[in-house]
């Protein structure tokens, strides 16, 4: 079994489907995960401009979904991460007590 990503590291990941919903994705340790099309960016973006397929992209964790693992590529999630870690804050320990939600100005239609 992959070892898990925790919630909020930042790590990268390489893109290896484009899926209707968003992007499987998978990280160093193995694990496939998948953003989320509101996930991908603070904007919309449109599936023809989604990282291509094979590009190497830098992610946060976002929790599971069941056994599924989510990530997140929107600036402001990585740039919340990156605080999190200067701040010394423990990811394990806080990592059902925020929101990973999509950004209620973000439409994926």
């Amino acid at each position: 079994m992959a070892e898990r990503l925790t919630k909020w590291s930042v790590t990268t990941g390489t893109v290896i489907r484009h899926m209707h919903y968003g992007l499987r994705v998978q990280v160093p340790s193995g694990e496939i995960g998948v953003i989320d099309r509101v996930h991908i960016d603070d904007n919309y973006v449109n599936p023809a401009s989604w990282p291509t397929i094979g590009s190497v992209i830098t992610v946060v964790g976002a929790g599971y979904a069941g056994s599924q693992l989510r990530l997140s590529s929107r600036p402001s999630h990585l740039n919340e991460a990156r605080a999190r870690m200067a701040g010394g804050h423990d990811a394990t320990t806080e990592a059902g007590t925020e929101d990973f939600g999509p950004n209620p100005g973000v439409h994926s239609s």
